[in-house]
């Protein structure tokens, strides 16, 4: 049986691309309201304390953003509420939210899909938890609910998830943007091969500068995944410049 959040409030703190997806995936199962510092035309709009008082609030913001909405939401958020974390970084937004909100509840996720590939279903898509840095009982409920929609949980700690999203997400985003910008894509000929590297870079199209900062400069390991990355094409360059 799913678990029941029919009857409760989904908070959701920014009405970007993936605010705007969250709001449409969550009003299925619950009560959602939507603040967004612009004027936005939405079903959802309610004021920063409406949505700071809800059962569930969930900030859908860069994570350079995270520590004035943390602090907004200290002087409206009651103990009672639960704050859904779903950051591309874990051990970073954790140590903010921890901080600046320490006596409330915590889950710490994060969805390794969007609008771009669930936009028919959730189900069968990839949701990390990380239980270490999380409250156990609204961790249980909520880990129950994601099971019930199809969810694939994997569980895992902060810092395991941080090491993995480094070249999961970092390295992907890095070479991405590289390619968008040698504009590898203005070529007459193709092959199945360039037409999966013209995939890649198309990437650029689809997440934001907010969010490309946040996986490259808010997780730690992603630079040294990308110093590596550089080390390595440039010892391939060197060994092929010196056998020419």
């Amino acid at each position: 049986m799913l678990y029941d959040i029919t009857n409760m409030t989904i908070g959701i703190i920014g009405f970007g691309s993936f605010g705007k997806f969250l709001a449409e995936k969550l009003s299925l199962h619950g009560h959602v309201k939507v603040y967004d510092r612009r004027e936005r035309d939405m079903t959802w709009r309610a004021s920063f304390e409406e949505v700071a008082r809800c059962d569930f609030v969930i900030p859908s913001v860069p994570l350079e953003a995270y520590e004035e909405v943390l602090q907004q939401l200290a002087q409206h958020i009651p103990l009672s509420s639960v704050l859904v974390d779903v950051c591309s970084v874990k051990e970073l937004s954790v140590k903010l939210i921890r901080t600046h909100l320490p006596r409330h509840q915590l889950v710490a996720t994060h969805p390794l899909f969007g609008p771009e590939s669930a936009s028919v279903s959730v189900r069968g898509h990839t949701l990390v938890m990380c239980p270490e840095v999380s409250d156990t009982k609204p961790y249980s409920d909520l880990k129950k609910c994601a099971e019930d929609l199809g969810l694939n949980v994997v569980e895992m700690s902060a810092e395991e998830h941080d090491r993995e999203m480094a070249v999961v997400q970092g390295l992907t985003f890095f070479i991405a943007r590289t390619l968008d910008t040698i504009k590898v894509h203005d070529q007459r000929l193709t092959a199945p091969s360039f037409q999966r590297l013209l995939s890649l870079a198309e990437l650029e199209l689809h997440h934001s500068p907010e969010l490309f900062r946040t996986i490259q400069q808010g997780n730690k390991r992603t630079k040294a995944v990308r110093q590596r990355f550089l080390d390595a094409a440039g010892a391939i360059h060197e060994e092929l410049e010196n056998k020419s």
